[in-house]
């Protein structure tokens, strides 16, 4: 059975929820044993008090301590959630296979402006510029491989944008986070159980587009 990042999060979340209760139950207890130094204190003659007071003392100490400690499982607990968002990225960069399918697919129906044999290169050269140097447009000189991108994506409801987010997933994503299914139908029921984070929901759509796009293909 494979561990996923979801039954983490959900075990991560009872831990959560005991240290909770039992933060409750300490400051119910707290609040009772000051109630009863208040007691003891107002109950006792002068001298007695001067021999009381010091428990007041070590109660506000040990409230201290406490305070502290429940800062530190604070932070634990931001810095835990932070891994598992990172374990249900690297989930979703598995994907990163049936990328690299998708795009043989669309490279052996993209027809490159007046035949150039080098159209599918410079295509993925164009995306490639736009990626890296984060621009807004893409070149003049790309524009006629885009528009005939169009025309191949359209077929699957695609879009250029659709393709150029698959693009930056594929490139985001390490080598070492390789899809472990080994038919269409277990990668698309796997991808329909993830849960986007909201760091990579823009994913989501592209790779359903995806998925629906190579039935089709697959098909032909």
């Amino acid at each position: 059975m494979t561990i996923t990042a979801d039954s983490y999060r959900e075990n991560f979340n009872i831990l959560k929820e005991k240290t909770s209760a039992i933060d409750k139950r300490l400051k119910n207890e707290n609040k009772e044993y000051e109630k009863l130094i208040e007691r003891i204190i107002l109950n006792t003659c002068n001298n007695g008090a001067e021999t009381v007071q010091p428990l007041g003392t070590n109660f506000n100490r040990i409230s201290g301590i406490m305070e502290d400690k429940d800062k530190i499982i604070g932070d634990t607990h931001k810095l835990t959630d932070k891994v598992i968002d990172s374990l249900k990225s690297k989930e979703i960069y598995c994907l990163r296979d049936w990328i690299t399918k998708f795009f043989t697919q669309v490279e052996g129906r993209y027809n490159a402006p007046n035949n150039d044999v080098r159209g599918w290169a410079k295509l993925l050269g164009a995306f490639d510029q736009k990626t890296s140097y984060e621009m807004a447009n893409f070149r003049s000189r790309d524009k006629e491989y885009i528009s005939q991108l169009k025309i191949t994506l359209n077929e699957v409801q695609m879009s250029t944008d659709d393709f150029e987010k698959l693009y930056k997933m594929k490139r985001e994503s390490n080598i070492e986070f390789h899809d472990q299914t080994d038919t269409l139908p277990e990668a698309e029921e796997r991808f329909e159980k993830m849960q986007f984070t909201d760091e990579m929901k823009h994913y989501k759509e592209p790779l359903k587009k995806l998925f629906e796009a190579l039935k089709i293909w697959y098909r032909d």
